[in-house]
């Protein structure tokens, strides 16, 4: 899957595995780029949700359009689909309880 980052910030993340765990901690941070690359990995994103281990699944509310995959605990991956199956958005890291 081909994958883009909305800041730079989250794209030096996941090149940067230290910028990642400073950001975020060693548990989310590692997971973060461990999720990243299971993106990078899957064909499209019906395959994204064969993973089950993600939890892909769609937001509500004022979230609407966006997808939530878990990272550990509460801790989640904000993405949106880009213009294809083959296409998604990394937006966001964020605690799901501090929203």
């Amino acid at each position: 899957m081909e994958v883009t980052f909305r800041t730079k910030q989250l794209k030096l993340c996941y090149e940067q595995s230290a910028k990642a765990v400073q950001k975020w901690g060693p548990v989310v941070g590692r997971k973060y780029i461990t999720r990243i690359n299971e993106l990078y990995a899957v064909k499209d994103f019906q395959d994204a949700y064969n993973i089950r281990s993600m939890r892909l699944h769609l937001l509500k509310g004022g979230r609407k359009g966006e997808l939530s995959i878990t990272l550990t605990g509460k801790w989640r991956l904000i993405v949106t689909k880009g213009a294809t199956e083959e296409h998604v958005n990394v937006e966001n890291v964020s605690n799901h309880y501090e929203d």
